[in-house]
């Protein structure tokens, strides 16, 4: 008697189990769990599902997230005039555009975050870090620039729906403060690093007006202290943007930064006195303010405000 109740428990897990292999083994929004139908209410298939799951791990989704580097309705090019930027309509030329994201999460339609594992490729990625670089070293980038370039950030997540992306741009507190000459890249850019307590420039815009004068924007964590390596660096002003795009599908959509938006409310042609050309983040800088507002931050306390933000558009 022992033994046919146990062959039969054996036979309906077996059974159980070739059910399960025939699902998907993902819930209504996509996601591997083990409620697969959403009525929260767990079968045995379900479990048994979320078992194997847990086991062999859910499939991975690769991912690509494009970015495009923009000056208004222009594409970014080294050598380029674009005219009519800022408040007086200043004739520039940029000479660099770079910037560093981290912490890219991809959102499902319940409004869950799922991180993006960014593939490590020796190159553009390292660790939770991606590098875009939209100059290609001609011309007036020459100078710190180089000829390759990214516009791709790579990764996997679990299969299902997404309809969201954030991340931040900067990089990370823990990686922000390394030696720049035996960091990983893409931390290994001395043009995008001021110095160990200070760290990286999270991001380098530069641009040169045609009457001579520069105008640039340098974002990056300031009021620090600390003496790397022997002590940590801590700093007052973080200064990382929080960037949300809403209906948006990672596999159409493109994610656009756009110079003209981010000085929209310059004036490129004056200067602070006593200050560097344009913004380098400085916290008595006032020339700082807008651009801050422009890229997602309140200017005196470093802390992201999303509302304001206008450089990253979609497409």
């Amino acid at each position: 008697m022992m033994r046919r109740v146990i062959g039969r428990l054996v036979l309906v897990v077996a059974l159980g189990a070739t059910t399960a292999q025939a699902q998907t083994g993902l819930d209504v929004n996509g996601q591997c769990v083990g409620d697969a139908d959403g009525d929260s209410m767990v079968t045995i298939n379900e479990l048994i599902t979320a078992v194997n799951n847990a086991l062999g791990g859910c499939p991975q989704r690769q991912i690509a997230l494009q970015f495009k580097a923009m000056v208004g309705d222009q594409p970014f090019q080294c050598g380029t005039v674009y005219e009519g930027l800022g408040t007086t309509g200043t004739e520039s030329i940029p000479s660099d555009f770079r910037f560093y994201v981290s912490n890219v999460r991809l959102v499902t339609p319940d409004g869950a975050e799922v991180p993006l594992q960014l593939d490590q490729d020796g190159v553009w990625q390292y660790q939770d870090v991606a590098l875009l670089d939209f100059e290609d070293g001609s011309g007036p980038c020459a100078n710190l620039g180089n000829s390759a370039m990214n516009s791709t950030v790579t990764g996997t997540v679990p299969p299902g729906e997404y309809t969201g992306v954030r991340f931040t741009l900067g990089v990370p507190s823990e990686l922000n403060h390394l030696n720049v000459s035996l960091a990983n890249s893409p931390l290994n850019f001395s043009g995008l690093f001021w110095s160990w307590v200070g760290g990286y420039k999270f991001i380098r815009v530069d641009s040169i007006n045609l009457d001579g004068d520069p105008f640039v924007f340098h974002l990056g964590s300031t009021m620090c202290t600390g003496m790397p390596p022997v002590t940590p660096a801590s700093c007052t002003r973080p200064n990382r943007p929080e960037v949300e795009m809403a209906s948006f599908d990672p596999d159409t959509n493109v994610i656009v930064a756009d110079w003209a938006a981010l000085v929209a409310d310059s004036d490129l042609t004056t200067n602070q006195v006593d200050t560097n050309p344009g913004c380098q983040s400085q916290p008595f800088d006032d020339d700082c303010v807008v651009l801050f507002r422009n890229m997602g931050l309140d200017f005196d306390t470093g802390m992201p405000t999303p509302e304001t933000q206008k450089f990253f558009h979609m497409e």
